[in-house]
């Protein structure tokens, strides 16, 4: 009989939970969201991602990854679509804020809170908060750093449900992934595009997606949920995305280990 690799904290017993700490004291943290994802994708099309690249980082780097919350924080133009269930800021904020608190008493001494989903607003409070507190804590989300691979292998820019979605749905999920249900849809912002760029995209001289009340509400202006060209999603881009996204992380993750040794708490207070 095989066995799988355990990777999560819910699959260990307490004793084994700190046993790890001694050998690895970093802590991984997959947010994301339920949210309605087109006609073609599952409604855990952005928790599936967390969880999946995660699991490929922990293999590589025996971090402990801290079970995914599965429900996110949301810009206000994704609330009321059928499908979507958000948590408000400041549930998230202070959900990520208690998760580690409570890892920290198993021996874990540094974090990192992996965000796949629109709500890289929501996390810096969060992270500051610790910080206050003495945590190390960094945040990283997906379609920042891996921002170049994405802006060489994607046709169409980072949006939702769209091409970037579709292409790693393809690759992480395919079981879950419909294409004879995909969609392209486009809808038109409140201000000119030029003002605001989206994720993954270049903010040279343009505010983040999420500084403005840019949009109509989603629900009232898109028919397929789609904001951007499904079709043109592949697996073979998906692939591409996941690999620069776990490379980043996982040099990250040595170079921690480098610096500050299971038991070293780097000196954040």
């Amino acid at each position: 009989m095989s066995f799988k690799k355990k990777l999560w904290w819910q699959e260990f017993a307490r004793p084994e939970i700190v046993e790890r700490a001694k050998r690895c004291d970093i802590a991984l943290l997959p947010v994301a969201s339920i949210e309605q994802h087109g006609e073609h994708l599952t409604t855990g099309e952005d928790s599936w991602h967390a969880i999946k690249i995660s699991e490929r980082v922990a293999e590589k780097t025996d971090v402990m990854l801290l079970p995914c919350p599965w429900y996110g924080a949301h810009p206000y133009h994704h609330w009321f679509y059928a499908g979507t269930i958000p948590l408000r800021f400041e549930t998230f904020m202070n959900l990520i804020v208690d998760v580690v608190r409570g890892a920290s008493y198993a021996g874990y001494n540094k974090f990192i809170v992996f965000n796949c989903h629109g709500e890289e607003w929501a996390i810096p409070p969060a992270v500051h908060q610790l910080g206050l507190e003495g945590y190390f804590v960094v945040a990283a989300t997906l379609w920042e750093i891996a921002k170049s691979t994405i802006n060489e292998v994607l046709e169409t820019p980072f949006t939702h449900a769209d091409e970037a979605e579709t292409s790693l749905g393809l690759y992480l999920v395919p079981e879950f992934v419909d294409m004879s249900k995909a969609r392209d849809e486009t809808h038109e912002n409140l201000i000119d595009a030029k003002w605001t760029a989206g994720p993954g995209g270049l903010i040279k001289d343009r505010m983040p997606w999420y500084t403005a009340t840019f949009a109509q509400p989603e629900y009232k202006q898109l028919k397929h949920g789609v904001v951007g060209y499904a079709t043109k999603g592949t697996a073979e881009k998906g692939r591409k995305i996941v690999e620069a996204a776990v490379n980043w992380l996982v040099t990250l993750i040595d170079e921690l280990k480098a610096k500050y040794p299971p038991g070293v708490k780097p000196p954040v207070k």
